[in-house]
């Protein structure tokens, strides 16, 4: 009995290490499916691999176009910078640059590292999040081509097999290539030869060791990582890269410790130096930047849709030129001002007289043959649609006489003057209070009966950054004597016509991916409240606003210290026409009054002009 009950001992601790013919048949029934799943999921997102077009690798990434509220195309927005390099004009160390930072194997894989995949898997299901992608050069590019920008299993799947199907049709050189001209550089770069010019002033086979690590460092955050805007932060990613490349042996100790001293020098121009045409064009480049964190960074060859009306917007061209020359030459009046200003042949002739018998200063500028724009007289011109669900919506606009010299002056600083006194004014009418006796037609007196911290603070709630007058220089900050934004003046005087809410002015209407996707689109929201509505309602229909029967709100206002005029026409559920007037230097500006009168009728009757056609083809369209 003994034997026998030591020989089953021997046997059930020999059991412990068999696996036994069922366990046998279950771990091979699991091994078999998932053998499988491994072999259905390759197969299916083979197949869904076969379906993309891999002729869109080498197509390029085509250029951004403009376009009005009907879809006719405008322009590009590319501007005139060199878009596309080849792998002759890409330096040695731009070459290594990229590798180094982005993909070190990237000469030796087949488009899909899988060690670096695994590490990545591995750690994102630790961390319950996509932290990590493991991308390599093939890769990305892939979801640039085939703009694969959301971030699922799914999708890296079939990024991973369309990168092997694009390293077996195209060699390292021509994805390589391609990669560099497509991915995005910050400061609305697509490719690296617009980045090169922008930054830099150079061809893409010009740039420098310290260019080349700065590029490829600027890659993964070009907004946070952008030398124009943070040379700190842009100098550290240079200084990482050069690190890599010394590790990989790509560069010696020598050129490293050069480069890594070395500062990173811009072009003069790099904060702007693109080349553009149009005002349209220069908006859309600053609204492109603002929603850059919704468009995604490797997004070019887009469409945008605006909200401009090209007939309105030729319109506004050419009678801003009519006006301008209304000023510089005596006897050039515009007949079309006349039926809108409701003249009788009396009162035209003495309109017209008084546009005549001003004789114009001889220090005022004419503009030349020669297209030189500097100290010429300058005219600023905004229609935006004042309706329900489209307040905001920019249809028409002017920066400048010409868009040569590349100066938006909607951007550009202004003493705003009595034009801010109703912003002012609206502090005093506060709600639940007898405050509105306050109000004076002198904006020191109402100003020096609120205080200064009251006027100040209201200031500041706008936040538009206005670096306002100290409290020693108090009635300044009550006459408007600090500078702003005109186009910030412009918002301002909008939102008080409109219950205080804060609309921005918006020009892109939809933006669109080169194959198609929707990027973008305007959604009327209700815009929040930013000046208090009791305020604002209370200041919308008193002076300087003017109010005559059966016209519209008009507020015409001349600048101090010679910063121009600024001349708001304004209905509601209609439109709202903004035009400012002067010099870009205020020292040009004519101290003559009868000059300043000129030019205060003048930007009247063009703003009346323009608001009477913006009415009338808005209802058009209906």
């Amino acid at each position: 009995m003994f034997y026998s009950r030591g020989i089953n001992r021997r046997k059930r601790w020999y059991r412990m290490f068999s696996i036994g013919r069922r366990k046998l048949v279950a771990v091979g029934l699991i091994l078999a499916f998932f053998i499988i799943a491994v072999i259905t999921v390759f197969v299916t997102y083979s197949c869904r691999a076969l379906q993309y077009d891999l002729e869109r690798v080498v197509r390029g990434s085509g250029e951004s176009v403009l376009y009005d509220s009907a879809n006719t195309p405008l322009m590009s927005l590319t501007g005139d910078a060199p878009l596309i390099v080849t792998w002759d004009e890409l330096p040695k160390d731009l070459v290594n640059a990229f590798v180094a930072r982005e993909d070190e194997s990237f000469f030796e894989h087949n488009g899909v590292v899988y060690s670096s995949v695994l590490r990545s898997l591995l750690r994102n299901i630790s961390s319950m999040s996509y932290e990590q992608g493991a991308s390599t050069i093939t890769m990305q590019l892939t979801r640039n081509v085939f703009e694969m920008n959301e971030k699922s299993l799914d999708r890296k799947l079939l990024e991973a097999l369309l990168a092997q199907r694009i390293e077996r049709s195209y060699d390292k050189q021509t994805i390589l290539t391609q990669y560099l001209n497509r991915i995005y550089f910050g400061q609305n770069c697509y490719g690296v030869a617009a980045a090169a010019h922008r930054y830099f002033g150079k061809r893409v086979s010009e740039l420098n060791l310290v260019e080349c690590a700065t590029l490829a460092g600027l890659v993964r955050g070009p907004s946070l990582f952008n030398p124009v805007t943070s040379m700190e932060k842009a100098m550290a990613v240079k200084r990482e890269t050069l690190d890599r490349m010394l590790e990989l042996e790509f560069i010696t100790q020598q050129q490293y410790d050069e480069a890594e001293a070395a500062a990173i020098e811009l072009a003069p121009t790099a904060d702007d130096s693109r080349v553009i045409n149009s005002y349209a064009a220069m908006w859309a480049h600053h609204e492109l930047d603002d929603m850059r964190e919704e468009l995604g960074e490797n997004v070019g060859g887009i469409s945008v849709v605006t909200n401009l009306m090209l007939p309105l917007q030729q319109r506004v061209e050419q009678s801003v030129e009519r006006a301008l020359v209304a000023v510089e030459k005596q006897h050039s009046f515009p007949d079309e001002w006349l039926p809108l200003l409701d003249a009788n042949a009396a009162e035209a002739q003495r309109l017209r007289s008084f546009f005549e018998g001003i004789a114009r200063p001889a220090s005022m500028r004419v503009r030349g043959q020669d297209n030189d724009l500097s100290h010429v007289l300058q005219c600023c011109v905004l229609i935006v649609d004042a309706r329900r669900n489209n307040k905001g919506r920019v249809l028409a606009l002017v920066s400048g006489r010409s868009a040569v010299d590349g100066v938006d002056r909607w951007r550009g600083n202004c003493m705003p003057g009595r034009a801010m006194a109703p912003f002012l004014y609206s502090c005093a009418c506060l709600p639940g209070g007898d405050d509105a006796h306050i109000v004076t037609q002198r904006e020191d007196v109402t100003g020096t009966r609120l205080g200064y911290d009251v006027v100040s603070s209201a200031y500041q709630h706008l936040d538009m950054g206005l670096e306002l007058p100290s409290r020693e220089n108090e009635l300044q900050l009550y006459r408007g004597e600090f500078l702003m934004r005109r186009m910030d003046l412009a918002r301002v005087l909008f939102d008080i016509q409109n219950d205080g809410r804060n609309y921005e002015f918006k020009l892109i209407n939809r933006v669109w991916s080169r194959g198609g996707a929707p990027l973008y689109a305007f959604q009327p929201v209700v815009a929040g409240e930013y000046i208090r509505r009791e305020g604002a309602r209370a200041v919308a229909q008193i002076a300087p606003f003017e109010i005559a029967d059966r016209l519209p709100i008009v507020l015409n206002e001349k600048l101090p210290a010679g910063h121009g005029n600024m001349c708001m026409v304004f209905n509601q559920r209609g439109v709202a026409v903004f035009v400012w007037m002067g010099f870009d230097d205020p020292a040009d500006m004519p101290t003559d009054t009868k000059m300043t009168s000129l030019i205060r009728r003048v930007s009247y009757c063009l703003g009346r002009e323009l608001h009477e056609a913006a009415r009338a083809m808005l209802n058009e369209r209906k």
